[in-house]
């Protein structure tokens, strides 16, 4: 079949077009179902993104432990710079997380 509202040819066993993400048959698809799908898959995506994040960040923690001696001036320099760090980093993901989830509910509100 061909989706109605990009033209292309898709196959019938689609409900959303994977080009244009319209629904393909608006008797069978709600907007609520199609929207729950969409963002389901969008927090799954920033999951995993946030627990690579801290799993890299813990496994550079662990290699820097493991580097310095316990009790030199290198490994108190190195902890308070990965302290700075890490929280540096969970500050900007939260207000990344925040802009960019504003930006894709902004943009399932305009597909549906």
């Amino acid at each position: 079949m061909y989706c109605k509202n990009c033209g292309r040819l898709i196959s019938d066993n689609y409900d959303v077009c994977p080009y244009c993400n319209k629904p393909t048959r608006s008797s069978t698809v709600n907007s609520y179902s199609y929207q729950s799908n969409t963002n389901s898959t969008g927090e799954s995506k920033t999951a995993i993104g946030v627990l690579l994040s801290l799993f890299l960040g813990l496994i550079g923690l662990i290699i820097g432990l493991l580097l310095y001696p316990t009790g030199s001036t290198e490994r108190q320099t190195f902890l308070s710079g990965w302290i700075k760090c890490f929280v540096v980093q969970i500050i900007i993901g939260f207000i990344l997380g925040l802009l960019f989830g504003c930006i894709f509910l902004d943009y399932i509100g305009q597909i549906a």
